[in-house]
This record gives structure tokens, C-alpha cells and sequence, in this order.
């Protein structure tokens, strides 16, 4: 493949997780667990991409931005939230490429990605006057679910899928 090819595959792959991203926070909504203090966004699985390849922070990023359209909290959320969402990403992936084995670098994608969702409390914390601590521990349960189910499915997957390539 030329490195025309290359890159066209990898704005098409974003593009595909983007989308994912997108219909499954809307998925999540339906339950009312998209957004809020309380939430278990199922395109939170798509996180665990990142270990694999540095293309999937741009696709889970966009999807991020076009699900965070939709927010009750505006354009905060679109602009906070996505800078999260991508604050973490970047972090999951260098950590990532450290680590010896796949199982070590999902639990440490699942474990970072729980870890920052302190700024989606504080977010909501400043927005809707909800209490810090409460918050962190909802919105981080909410997130270590749906990563923890992700990294379980991503790892099986990845059996039979090169996330890499």
C-alpha cells in the first residue's frame, strides 16, 4: 500500500469509529445513560482501540465532539468533554506502547480512562452544582463498566482482528 493509501485507510477507519462512537451515546441516551451524572456511555468501549494504533484517538475523539452536539450542557460539554475524551486517549496510547503484553495495556487503557473522568465531575460540578466526590464516583463507575466490557470484547476481537494494521 502506497502512503496515500495508507492515510486514506485511516481517515476511513476513524471515520467508521466515529460513527460508532456517535450511534452508541446515542444507544446509551435511549437509557438515559449518555449524559449526566450518571452514565455508562457504551462508546466508551471504543477507548480501548487506542492501545493499538494512535488512528483510533481521532476517530473516538470526532465521535466524542458530534455525540457531545447533543449534550444538555452545550457547547461546555462539546468542548470540555471532548478535551477529556482526548486528554485520556493520548495518555491511554503512550502508556500503552510501555507495556509488555495486551492484557497489561488494556487494564492500564480501562484504569487511566477512569481515572480522568475527574474532569467530567468537576465539568458537571461547576455546570450543575452537583457534589465533586459523588459525581466522580458515579461518572467513574459509569466509565470503568463500559471500558472494562470493552477491553473484555476488544480483547477476544483482537483474536481475530489486527487493530494494529
Amino acid at each position: 500500500m502506497t502512503k496515500e493509501q495508507n492515510h486514506l485507510r485511516d481517515i476511513v477507519i476513524a471515520g467508521i469509529i466515529a460513527a460508532l462512537y456517535v450511534a452508541l451515546t446515542y444507544l446509551s441516551q435511549v437509557f438515559g445513560l449518555g449524559y449526566g451524572a450518571v452514565q455508562v456511555r457504551l462508546s466508551e468501549m471504543l477507548n480501548c482501540l487506542v492501545i493499538f494504533n494512535k488512528r483510533y484517538i481521532w476517530g473516538v475523539t470526532v465521535g466524542c465532539i458530534i455525540a457531545n452536539l447533543s449534550s444538555p450542557l452545550g457547547v461546555v460539554d462539546i468542548l470540555w468533554g471532548s478535551a477529556e475524551t482526548l486528554i485520556a486517549l493520548i495518555i491511554i496510547y503512550f502508556v500503552a506502547k510501555k507495556l509488555p503484553n495486551l492484557k497489561s495495556k488494556l487494564v492500564a487503557g480501562v484504569v487511566i480512562g477512569t481515572v480522568f473522568m475527574f474532569l467530567i465531575a468537576l465539568e458537571l460540578t461547576v455546570l450543575l452544582h452537583l457534589p465533586f466526590w459523588m459525581t466522580y464516583l458515579t461518572t467513574a463507575l459509569g466509565e470503568f463498566i463500559s471500558m472494562g466490557i470493552g477491553a473484555i470484547l476488544i480483547y477476544f476481537i483482537s483474536k481475530r482482528i489486527d487493530f494494529a494494521s
